[in-house]
C-alpha cells in the first residue's frame, strides 16, 4: 500500500476516534444538565466508553506499522527519482534516505495508561453526579414531608363543641341578624394600616388548613382539607390592598382563586370602594395586626334568611411571614376555619 494512503487512513482513524471521545463527554454534559434533572444512562455511557477504547485501540494497530517503515530512493533509467516503503526489484541505485522509526514502548504504556485514566475520570464523575441527582431527590422529598408534617401539626384543635360555637356577634350580646358596629380609625391607625399592607406585598408560599363541619351540633363531624397555596399582594394605588391568592388541593387534584380586597382612607376601612359608611367592624389594628368582623345576609331558595359572618385575621409573624385566619359563621354558628401560613419568596 502507498505510504501515503497508509497516513491518509491512519488520520482518518484518528479523527474519528477524537469525534467519539468528545461525544462521550458531549453525552454526559447534555445529559446531567437536562431541565428535568435526568441522568446519563449507564448503557449509553458505557457503550460509548466501549468504542471510545476499541478505536483508541484500533489507532494503533494501524499507525505502528506505518511507523516501522523504511523509505526508499532511487533514479531509473530516465533519470526519474522514485521513492518507495520496499526497495524496488531491478535497480541497483536504491537507498534507504529514512531510518526506520523505532516502536516507543514506554511512550505507548503511557499514552494507554492516560487514556485509562481519562475513561476512570469519566466513569466516577458520572457516578458522583448521578449520586447528587439522588441526593437532592430525596432532600427535596423530606422537605416537602416535613412542611406536611407541620401543616397537620398547625390544623386547628377543635373539640366537638366548637364545631358550631356561636358567632362573635353573639358573644358580643347581640342577635344573629344585627348589624355590625363600624368605626372610625382611631389616631394613628391609618398609618399602622399603611405599613401592615406595605409589608404584605410581594409573592408569597405555604399552606391552608381548611376546616369543616358537618353533621349537627349534636353529632358533629369535622373535615380537613390541605392546600399548598401561591399568593401576591399589591397596592395598586395608596389606599387599596389586594391579595390574589392560588390554593391547590393535592388529594381532589385541583385549584381554586380567592381575592380579598380592602381600601382605605383616612376615615375608614372598607370591603368596597368608594362607600360612605364602613362595612366592616373593626377588632383589632396595629402595624403586626389587623382584625375584623362582616356580614353578609342572603335569601335562600325557600325564601328564608341566612346569615354568613365572617372573622378576619391578618396577623404578622416576623419580617418574612404572616397567617390570615378566616372563621366562617352560618346563621350564628362556627361552620368553617381556614387558616394560611405564607412565607415570602
Amino acid at each position: 500500500m502507498n505510504i501515503m494512503l497508509r497516513n491518509i487512513l491512519a488520520a482518518i482513524v484518528s479523527i474519528v476516534s477524537i469525534t467519539f471521545s468528545a461525544g462521550v463527554l458531549a453525552e454526559t454534559t447534555t445529559q446531567h444538565y437536562h431541565p428535568k434533572g435526568k441522568v446519563p444512562s449507564k448503557h449509553t455511557v458505557h457503550w460509548r466508553i466501549f468504542i471510545f477504547s476499541a478505536i483508541l485501540a484500533l489507532t494503533g494497530l494501524f499507525c505502528t506499522p506505518q511507523l516501522d517503515a523504511e523509505i526508499y530512493q532511487w533514479v531509473d533509467e530516465n533519470g526519474v527519482k522514485h521513492y518507495s516503503n520496499t526497495p524496488p526489484a531491478d535497480a541497483g541505485n536504491a537507498k534507504i534516505v529514512s531510518g526506520e522509526y523505532k516502536h516507543d514502548e514506554a511512550a505507548d504504556q503511557k499514552r494507554v495508561k492516560a487514556d485509562q485514566k481519562t475513561l476512570d475520570t469519566l466513569t466516577e464523575e458520572i457516578k458522583t453526579e448521578e449520586q447528587q441527582v439522588r441526593v437532592e431527590k430525596e432532600k427535596k422529598l423530606e422537605e416537602e414531608q416535613k412542611k406536611l408534617t407541620e401543616a397537620k401539626q398547625n390544623q386547628p384543635s377543635l373539640s366537638a363543641s366548637e364545631c358550631f360555637s356561636p358567632s362573635y356577634s353573639i358573644q358580643q350580646g347581640r342577635g344573629v341578624n344585627e348589624a355590625i358596629i363600624p368605626r372610625d380609625l382611631m389616631e394613628g391607625e391609618y398609618r399602622d394600616l399603611q405599613e401592615l399592607f406595605q409589608s404584605l406585598e410581594g409573592n408569597w408560599e405555604g399552606n391552608a388548613l381548611v376546616l369543616v363541619c358537618e353533621g349537627t351540633q349534636d353529632k358533629v363531624r369535622k373535615v380537613f382539607d390541605d392546600y399548598s397555596i401561591k399568593s401576591e399582594g399589591k397596592m395598586p394605588s395608596t389606599g387599596q390592598f389586594v391579595l390574589k391568592t392560588t390554593l391547590y388541593s393535592q388529594e381532589k387534584k385541583g385549584t381554586h382563586q380567592e381575592n380579598l380586597r380592602l381600601y382605605l382612607d383616612f376615615k375608614k376601612l372598607t370591603t368596597e370602594p368608594n362607600i360612605s359608611i364602613a362595612d366592616i367592624e373593626l377588632t383589632s389594628v396595629s402595624s403586626d395586626e389587623l382584625a375584623y368582623v362582616e356580614k353578609r345576609q342572603n335569601r335562600s331558595g325557600s325564601g328564608a334568611s341566612e346569615m354568613r359572618e365572617t372573622v378576619t385575621t391578618f396577623k404578622k409573624a416576623g419580617e418574612a411571614s404572616f397567617s390570615l385566619k378566616r372563621i366562617l359563621y352560618f346563621n350564628g354558628r362556627l361552620i368553617t376555619i381556614s387558616t394560611w401560613h405564607l412565607e415570602n419568596k
